[in-house]
């Protein structure tokens, strides 16, 4: 709160009151030399006797003429000139100004303004040298033309209210000056309660008196020109819209000083009745006041015949820029405004409780500067938009930080932000142009996918496991540790009760360099049994990972069925879900070598307070910290360069410098994601239909019959990631040398088999974890007895090599030497021929992976 008393701004000579302006029509200039008059702008000191003999006189008249004019069917019965001398001598003399409620800007890294955070009353303050004199005549004229001339109180005007209301019977007339306008304006801004508010507002002599009080007191602290700018940013001028500034934007979409003459008049005639005179909803209301004004302002000489003769009678001409509920949908960059809003609302040491926070978020007229590249959001709105137009069922979520302040850059979504045209919610709406959903803050809503795997990966180096680490990775793993799945990664019924690939093909013998490049998912889940599921959650956590779904099971209270669990296998692929902005935070961990730095979107808060900008406390994240060793961190990273040169990736994923990223698609493609890096920028990609993942996969999604990471995710990466960093000028930088580590199988003894039939010999090798190739001849031997194997038993092979067995296919013509029985003859080494065979499974540049 701050009392009536401060400086102003400048000071504009007060108006005469006769001899023409001569605004001119169409006159749109600020405030200019206004003619002498008897007060100059200034207050003046008065003595004491002065003050009691104003006291005196206005108990007196006060007490007579404001009963006459509130009451004028009233008898004066009571109201004596000492009864009002001392109700007036009572009443407090200094009023309590309370801070006017104002909307808060956002602006951008480059000062930009880009969006407006307001609560009910929509208030943007300004100086009154900003405010263009036919405008503050405008007003002065129609509300109190004598405002430079009187002392707080017109007793002129007192008389001329008596008198007309004596004569029409009612109260027509008032008497009040702008101070006393101001000061009734005030009272109300500062009421909390319905019952401070009906004081405010009611319809008696003490109200008036009190108003008086109040007015003298103003008028000798505060220059003229003072009050009138106060009450020019106080007034309502209807349809939501308070102070001028507002009210030039709300209606015409110009700033205050860009007002014209008839302009100018309409906003003068609303302040006596904003909803009677509203222009948008009583257009010819509004008119006809603002004729009166004109009419007013030529009787006391400030506009000419002319001016007045061309507009009056015309039209009221309104240029209103969009409206909406949600003033983030009036932003630039809705998305990020919202992202603004929740952030704000939620800290707790914005404001104690919410309705704290709510208050100066909305009405605390902040200056709120993010961390946004307008370059950034640039290129990441611009690839979504190109690659899933808006329109689309599916959603595109795009979340950009800088690796090494956290520094939000950019947040874009492929939609426009606002509620549905079908007025259905998110789960049942088909207007897909539209969403209020933040989809890369949401962090119940999508799964990562094979994305995900890279915390296993760094949490499998940390244990000491090297790249080289190498399993044999079946079409379909059936684990003894983790509960094994009912269906497979498309969502077929699994008839083998276990953790299967993208591509059955992708079998083969794999290090943990190749089996991420090829994103496998019987790799990963070999390998989480090695880590465990606790050291993949935690690594999730350290990188960045706040999603509740990512928390300990036995510590996540908050999420339905809980967080991961030391069984859960799945999620090693990625089926917990967290959000895009999590995923860009832990891989831009990656690119700052370990180090993580929290998303901050914020630059600075501050309120201005006076003339001074003062900061305005707010949840910082945590300083920037170690949270992986730099060797692991760059190990990782150069693991996840192959991923882009040569995997899952390749080639949608390459922007022409060196980048790390990694694929994902969700089971069931309910969910298709690509995160990745170059040490300046970190971008997480993630592709959903809002209305429910799960419900409406990814098929058939712009002529792509299922959509893989590596596809449309990819793409959208690519183009924001150049896009950015050629807007932006970034040098090439270094980035760890890209792995090419390959399997290194242990040395096993390969068991001998020949002379079985093949499902024992199947069983047998299988069994010691050898792959089997069937190759069927005619022979003179039994169908199914195994004659011949490659290589051959009984010798050290690489573990999980594959092994080709040579079967019986039935009888054939026999020799005389092979009827006389015997076993049979042991083949030679016989390569085998069959092209088809899975071999490594590195289907390289194929746009797919694992589980994503």
């Amino acid at each position: 709160m701050t009392s009536a008393t401060g400086s102003g701004h400048g000071s504009p000579r007060p108006p005469a009151s006769s001899g023409r302006a001569g605004y001119g029509k169409g006159v749109a200039s600020g405030a200019g030399p206004m003619p002498d008059g008897p007060h100059r702008g200034y207050p003046r000191a008065w003595t004491a006797a002065e003050w009691i003999g104003q006291a005196m006189v206005i108990s007196g008249l006060a007490g007579l003429l404001l009963a006459l004019v509130l009451l004028p069917v009233v008898a004066l019965a009571g109201l004596t000139v000492k009864g009002s001398a001392d109700a007036f001598l009572d009443l407090p003399a200094n009023l309590t100004v309370p801070p006017l409620p104002q909307a808060s800007r956002i602006l951008d890294a480059k000062g930009n303004v880009i969006g407006y955070l307001r609560g009910e009353q929509d208030r943007q303050i300004i100086p009154l040298d900003r405010i263009p004199t036919v405008l503050r005549q405008a007003v002065i004229d129609i509300e109190d033309s004598r405002f430079y001339e009187h002392t707080g109180l017109d007793y002129r005007g007192l008389l001329r209210a008596y008198v007309s209301n004596q004569e029409s019977g009612a109260v027509t007339q008032g008497g009040s000056t702008l101070t006393q306008q101001y000061v009734k304006n005030v009272l109300l801004q500062a009421a909390t309660s319905r019952e401070e508010k009906e004081a405010a507002t009611e319809q008696t002599v003490r109200r008036k008196l009190r108003e008086a009080r109040y007015a003298l007191y103003l008028e000798e602290h505060l220059s003229k020109d003072q009050i009138l700018e106060r009450y020019l940013n106080i007034a309502y001028f209807g349809d939501g819209a308070y102070g001028v500034e507002t009210a030039a934007k709300h209606y015409f979409n110009v700033e205050v000083d860009q007002l014209t003459l008839p302009q100018a008049a309409m906003l003068a005639g609303l302040v006596k009745n904003p909803t009677a005179y509203n222009p948008v909803l009583h257009p010819q209301a509004a008119m006809s006041r603002r004729d009166v004004v004109l009419e007013r302002m030529h009787e006391l000489g400030h506009i000419s015949d002319e001016q007045l003769r061309q507009i009056r009678g015309t039209p009221v001409v309104l240029n209103r820029p969009p409206q909406a509920a949600d003033p983030c949908q009036l932003s630039s960059v809705p998305f990020f405004c919202a992202y603004v809003r929740r952030t704000l609302l939620a800290d707790e040491r914005f404001g104690a409780a919410q309705a704290d926070r709510e208050r100066l978020l909305f009405e605390g007229g902040l200056t709120i500067r993010t961390t946004l590249d307008p370059v950034a959001q640039a290129a990441a709105q611009n690839a979504a938009n190109a690659v899933v137009p808006p329109g689309n069922r599916v959603a595109v979520g795009v979340a950009m930080l800088q690796p090494g302040t956290g520094n939000v850059l950019a947040l874009a979504v492929n939609r426009e932000y606002g509620p549905s045209a079908d007025g259905q919610p998110p789960e049942r709406t088909t207007d897909f142009v539209h969403t209020k959903q933040i989809i890369p803050l949401e962090e119940a809503s999508f799964s990562p996918g094979s994305t995900f795997k890279v915390f296993t990966l760094a949490a499998a180096l940390e244990k000491g496991l090297p790249l080289n680490t190498t399993y044999y990775s079946p079409a379909c793993y059936h684990s003894d540790v983790f509960h094994n799945p009912d269906i497979d990664d498309n969502g077929r019924q699994s008839q083998g009760d276990c953790y299967g690939n993208a591509d059955p093909n992708e079998a083969g013998l794999y290090s943990m360099t190749t089996a991420t490049w090829d994103s496998v998912n019987t790799y990963y889940i070999q390998l989480a049994e090695k880590v465990g599921l606790r050291n993949t959650a935690e690594m999730a956590r350290r990188l960045g990972v706040s999603s509740c779904r990512v928390q300990d099971q036995s510590e996540s209270l908050r999420c339905p069925g809980g967080g991961i669990g030391p069984v859960d296998g799945a999620a090693v692929l990625g089926t917990n879900e967290i959000s895009t902005m999590d995923l860009a935070t832990a891989y831009a961990t990656l690119a700052n070598h370990g180090v993580r730095c929290d998303p901050r979107p914020f630059e600075s808060i501050t309120q201005r307070v006076g003339s001074t900008d003062r900061p305005v406390p707010y949840s910082t994240p945590e300083p920037c910290r170690q949270v992986l060793g730099t060797q692991i961190a760059d190990t990782v990273t150069s693991v996840l360069e192959g991923v882009i040169l040569h995997g899952t990736g390749a080639p949608n994923a390459q922007i022409g410098r060196p980048a790390a990223g990694k694929t994902g698609t969700a089971e069931g493609f309910s969910t298709a994601s690509f995160a990745g890096y170059i040490p300046q920028l970190a971008t997480a990609v993630t592709l959903a239909d809002p209305r429910s993942p799960t419900t409406y996969p990814l098929r058939n999604v712009l002529g792509n019959q299922v959509v893989y990471g590596g596809g449309l995710p990819a793409q959208v990466w690519a183009r924001a990631m150049r896009g950015t960093a050629d807007g932006l000028g970034l040098p090439v930088a270094p980035m760890p040398s890209p792995d090419g580590t390959q399997p290194n199988p242990a040395k096993k003894t390969l068991p001998d088999v020949v002379g079985l039939d093949l499902p024992l010999a199947q069983q047998r090798l299988a069994s010691q974890g050898f792959r089997v190739t069937v190759q069927e001849i005619w022979s003179p031997f039994s169908k199914g007895t195994v004659l011949a194997m490659n290589p051959g038993g009984n010798q050290e092979v690489d573990e999980g090599s594959e092994v080709v067995l040579m079967v019986s296919q039935g009888f054939v013509l026999r020799s005389a030497e092979s009827d006389e029985g015997g076993t049979p003859t042991r083949f030679g080494d016989g390569r085998r021929s069959d092209p088809g065979t899975a071999g490594s499974g590195r289907a390289r540049g194929s746009g797919r992976s694992g589980a994503g």
